[in-house]
């Protein structure tokens, strides 16, 4: 018969070695992390046993055999488990047994709604209701509850992803993880609702959920329990292996190749071992630099679109792989925020096409190489310098004028644009290109040219750009006709500053000797 046990979902904590707490199992003493022996403490049935998998004791952490050996049927381990628990802390405020009610009710009025018009975006503004305008003192208690280090954790994005079932443990007190993200659900979807309630980080669910959750495609799933996260599911689609290593790269691991070890039981994995004939291995006696260039090399050989490992390449300006002591063509999932993929395969604005090719990565010499092949189209005769997301976040913006003095550098090579020497139509194509030509609603700006120009406009006006600046002229300013209203442009304006730290984020601007600008 097959065994019923649950899987527990925590962090160890970063005192984990330190701060060590003795307990007793099947007769031996082990020695185990301070928020591992809190979690057991408070999961703990009074009344009866309750068989559990929890990695520090199942696993001979010292054991680096044992570890690649477990690490890789870690996703068999969570996907038998009956149900997954999530341990988020001891809530020190006693304040989770009212924050969870108020979730509950939230989503008991949604998914009413739901149920009667069929379509979240057919509901109709949703009127005074006792969970939802609680006051934002109420809704603290989500805050701080999303504030765990739970969260940012890259392990736990597969245990979550491959559950049946999941409770979440706040203290004493518990919820159905689907409750959890299906008010996240709704909050990100529904913006009548997020005004009322606050910022939760319901995005971040929702990302998660979209590009990371979805995409393990398990039968039996946490994401089937309740009405709009069940509809949400049906939506998900086949990531690649990259998409997964760039989605969850601001996660934290505190082994580096954990990055990638993490997501060996995602369906994409086993498919591309089926496809290279042999298996990608969890081997905790490979160095980080073996475990990224195996897992580009694999990416290479199995993904319909290889290039795109080139677009996830984001060094640090120190970064050893930038003075040749590793192959500067191979991701490190481990350097930071992560690049912006100009080169990804749906993108409307890839030069790339969307036929499939091959590149070669030849790893039998002593330096790891990459092999491609291409066409000269033109020379690069000037280039910026490169831009990091932080000095372009608006506040900065305002006082360092960033964009503005990039746009005066521009001006000073005598340029033109394709489409003439107009000052506005450079103005104009150079607003596409620092945001590589992305809408605020994440389609192609050029669906809407009078609605972009409106937003480029908005945003001019936040970073004060008409003020004198070294005597460069400005665009003149014609009258455009928009249905948007002034508050939303605001809020267009600042997502256009979101879409400029992606595009411009670890790359610089050049022109050609054609005078294209890119």
């Amino acid at each position: 018969p097959s065994l019923t046990y649950e899987a527990l979902s925590y962090v160890w904590g970063s005192d984990a070695l330190h701060n060590r707490v003795s307990v007793t199992c099947n007769g031996c003493i082990l020695s185990i992390g301070a928020n591992l022996a809190n979690a057991l403490t408070h999961i703990r049935q009074e009344s009866r046993s309750r068989l559990l998998w929890v990695d520090a004791i199942c696993i001979n952490q010292k054991d680096a055999q044992e570890r690649s050996l477990q690490v890789q049927r870690m996703g068999d381990i969570y996907m038998n488990a009956v149900r997954v628990i999530i341990w988020l802390g001891a809530d020190p405020n006693n304040e989770a047994e009212e924050g969870f009610r108020l979730i509950q009710d939230t989503n008991k009025y949604l998914d009413g709604q739901l149920q009667e018009y069929r379509n979240v975006d057919e509901i109709p503004p949703v009127p005074h209701y006792d969970s939802i305008d609680a006051g934002p003192g109420k809704w603290d208690m989500v805050r701080r509850l999303m504030d765990s280090a739970w969260f940012s954790r890259v392990w736990v994005l597969q245990e979550i992803g491959l559950a049946r079932s999941a409770v979440v443990y706040y203290g004493k007190t518990t919820m159905d993880w689907s409750h959890l993200v299906e008010f996240m659900l709704f909050q990100a979807s529904r913006a009548d609702v997020a005004t009322r309630i606050g910022n939760v980080r319901s995005g971040m669910i929702w990302d998660l959920f979209e590009d990371v959750w979805c995409s393990f495609g398990n039968d039996i799933t946490w994401r089937d329990e309740l009405p709009f996260t069940r509809s949400l599911n049906s939506f998900g689609g086949q990531q690649s292996l990259i998409d997964i290593l760039a989605v969850t790269r601001p996660y934290e691991a505190t082994d580096q190749r954990d990055r990638i070890y993490a997501f060996l039981s995602h369906p994409v994995v086993a498919a591309g071992n089926c496809k290279a004939g042999k298996k990608l291995l969890a081997d905790y006696k490979k160095s980080v630099d073996e475990v990224y260039l195996e897992a580009a090399v694999r990416i290479l050989e199995t993904a319909k679109h290889p290039w795109t490992v080139l677009s996830s390449v984001d060094h640090k300006p120190n970064s050893p792989s930038l003075s040749g002591q590793r192959p500067s063509w191979v991701p490190r999932w481990d350097e930071g925020w992560y690049t912006y993929w100009l080169g990804y395969p749906s993108m409307w604005y890839r030069a790339g096409g969307t036929n499939p090719l091959s590149i070669c990565a030849d790893t039998t010499g002593g330096r790891p190489t990459l092999r491609v092949q291409g066409t000269i189209l033109d020379k690069i005769t000037w280039s910026s310098r490169a831009f990091n997301d932080d000095e372009l976040r608006l506040e900065n913006q305002v006082t360092g004028a960033q964009i503005k003095e990039l746009w005066q550098q521009l001006e000073q090579q005598n340029w033109r644009g394709l489409d003439g020497d107009d000052i506005e139509d450079r103005e104009h194509a150079f607003s596409l290109a620092i945001v590589a030509g992305r809408a605020v609603d994440d389609g192609p700006a050029e669906g809407d040219f009078n609605l972009h120009r409106s937003v480029y406009r908005q945003y001019k006006d936040f970073v004060h750009w008409e003020r004198s600046f070294h005597g460069t002229p400005t665009a003149k300013r014609p009258t455009l006709h928009t249905q948007v209203s002034e508050t939303t442009l605001q809020v267009h304006a600042r997502a256009y500053v979101a879409n400029q730290r992606r595009a411009l984020h670890n790359r610089r601007c050049f022109l050609t000797s054609k005078d294209i600008s890119v």
